[in-house]
This record gives structure tokens, C-alpha cells and sequence, in this order.
């Protein structure tokens, strides 16, 4: 087998730092809490939905974070729609079992929910990392045009040597997990990617560690606020519609 090509990370980039005040930003950063814990049962209740069988469609799959659900993705998917991407399905996953793990999840939903046509992911925070591995470790560059990510920590996060459970060593920036990544990058050659980046962010440290190719730094927002953001969601649907 020949030697893998390793290619090297996109550039590390600065932002600007946001001049509003550290009150504001953490008071808006707890109401996105309070809204993603409100809508958390709303995500309880698995969907079956399936796409019709065509190889002319277009599906937005999104794909939650860590200890999360497809439930604080319900505003944007509602946004979505009327921008008009009406066909959206969320891929839903428990990380116990590592990135890797809910990657092959991944796969699989989309081989039985997602029946021809190109997809494009949205994915909030460790659901990025989900949606590279299957791009670019399972073969996904083949049906994906475009992964989106929010708070996507790509590089890892020095937050993760605080969690002891497998994903908390795989998001360790030093980690075999994230080296194994890097060096599938060039896999992923055709799909076009883009990271929505909080200026705040409280879990992704550095936050420029939540960077990937394209980036567009939305200031004054913390990690879960990115999930109920206007500025984000207009990122995303442009990005989508380009």
C-alpha cells in the first residue's frame, strides 16, 4: 500500500476581538442554553424520515453536537426552509463510542435515509467532526458538496483534557484521533468547506482551533449561541445557495 499523502492544515487565522461588552455576551450566551435545553424534547422523538429516490435532489443533513440533539436545530432547520431548502433530515448519534463510531452511524443513515441526489451537512460543534470522518475517512466526498460547521473544534480544544470520557481524549489537540484526521485531508479535495466561528466561544480554546478552509467570524457570540444566531443562519443559507 503506498504511503498516505499528508497534506498540511488549512493556516491557523486571527480574529478581530469583539469590543462589546463581557456581560452582554455571556448574558446571551446563557439564554442559548436556556433555549437549547427548552427545545431539547422536541428532539427526543426520532424521525424516520427518508428522501424520495432521485438522483436530482439536494439534502441538507444536519448534524448536532456533543450530548446534544437534532432539537436546537430545530430554529435554523426552520430557517432553512424558508429560504427555501425543503428537504431537511438530522442525523442523530450518542458520541460513547467515539467520533469514529458515530462517522460509521453517519454512513449508514445516509444509505438508508438520503436515496440519490448530492447532500449538503450543517453540523454544530463535535457534529463537524462526525461529518469529516465520514468524508474523508468513509468515502463521503463522493455524495457531499459542501460541509458547513459552527463551533467545530477542528484542531481540538484545551477544554477537552478537563473531560475524561473517549471523545474528551479524541478532541485533545494532541491527540492520535484529530493527527489521523489531518492526514485524510486531501480525501476531501472536492467538497467545499466553510466554519462559522463564534467570537466568544467558551468551549472551543483557542477558538481559531475551530477553523477550517473558509471562515466567517461572527463577533459578540459564545458556542451555543451560534445555534440561534441570525447572522449565522444567513451565513449558512448563502454558503448553501452558492
Amino acid at each position: 500500500m503506498a504511503p498516505e499523502e499528508r497534506v498540511p492544515s488549512a493556516p491557523l487565522q486571527d480574529f478581530p476581538v469583539t469590543e462589546e461588552p463581557a456581560a452582554l455576551v455571556v448574558g446571551r450566551e446563557l439564554l442559548a442554553l436556556v433555549a437549547a435545553s427548552l427545545l431539547y424534547p422536541f428532539g427526543l422523538r426520532r424521525s424516520a424520515k427518508r428522501t424520495p429516490r432521485s438522483a436530482e435532489q439536494r439534502t441538507v443533513v444536519l448534524v448536532h453536537g456533543y450530548l446534544a440533539n437534532r432539537g436546537p436545530l430545530l430554529p435554523l432547520a426552520a430557517y432553512l426552509r424558508a429560504r427555501g431548502h425543503k428537504q431537511i433530515l438530522a442525523y442523530e448519534y450518542s458520541g460513547a463510542a467515539g467520533i469514529e463510531q458515530a462517522a460509521i452511524g453517519l454512513r449508514d443513515f445516509l444509505r438508508e435515509r438520503v436515496r440519490g441526489g448530492r447532500i449538503d451537512f450543517v453540523c454544530h460543534s463535535l457534529g463537524g467532526l462526525v461529518a469529516r470522518v465520514y468524508i474523508q475517512q468513509l468515502g463521503g466526498a463522493r455524495r457531499v458538496d459542501r460541509c458547513i460547521t459552527l463551533g467545530t473544534p477542528h484542531r481540538g480544544t484545551y477544554n477537552a483534557y478537563w473531560v475524561a470520557s473517549r471523545v474528551g481524549r479524541e478532541l485533545r489537540p494532541d491527540s492520535t484521533f484529530l493527527a489521523r484526521l489531518d492526514a485524510s485531508r486531501a480525501r476531501a479535495a472536492p467538497v467545499r468547506f466553510a466554519s462559522i466561528v463564534a467570537g466568544s466561544d467558551n468551549i472551543v480554546i483557542p477558538r481559531v482551533f475551530s477553523s477550517n478552509d473558509t471562515v466567517v467570524h461572527v463577533p459578540g457570540l459564545g458556542h451555543m449561541g451560534l445555534l440561534f444566531s441570525l447572522t449565522a443562519y444567513r451565513a449558512i443559507a448563502d454558503r448553501l445557495a452558492a
